[in-house]
């Protein structure tokens, strides 16, 4: 039976998605090649969401069960994609996170905006 308790850290919704995809023998599945792809994928189901809405047709979406329900499962899909992604290569994602914020932070100053 699944936890339905969402995950309370980075290191506990890696295990868990690790666990899952072993229960399944999925890993050899799993490449950095096929993974950066599956981040894709889902990134592109999350945008199919919207697709075609305008911003009334959005707000309605994310306010009705069905529809948030619907963006919740995919943005869990980009997560799940790309914490799979970063067990495979080896990649802290807040170590990530934290790298490419810094960079940007660099990149656009506050004083420029």
């Amino acid at each position: 039976m699944p936890d339905p308790t969402p995950p309370t850290s980075i290191d506990d919704a890696m295990d868990r998605v690790t666990r899952f995809r072993e229960a399944r023998d999925w890993d050899q599945y799993h490449t950095p090649r096929h993974l950066s792809r599956a981040i894709s994928v889902e990134a592109s189901e999350l945008q199919e969401e919207f697709l075609w809405k305008d911003s009334s047709d959005v707000e309605e979406h994310l306010q009705s069960d069905e529809g948030r329900e619907a963006v919740r499962d995919e943005v869990g899909d980009v997560l799940i994609s790309t914490l799979l992604f970063c067990e495979r290569v080896g990649m802290n994602p807040l170590t990530a996170l934290g790298s490419k914020l810094e960079k940007t932070k660099k990149k656009y100053p506050v004083e420029n905006t």
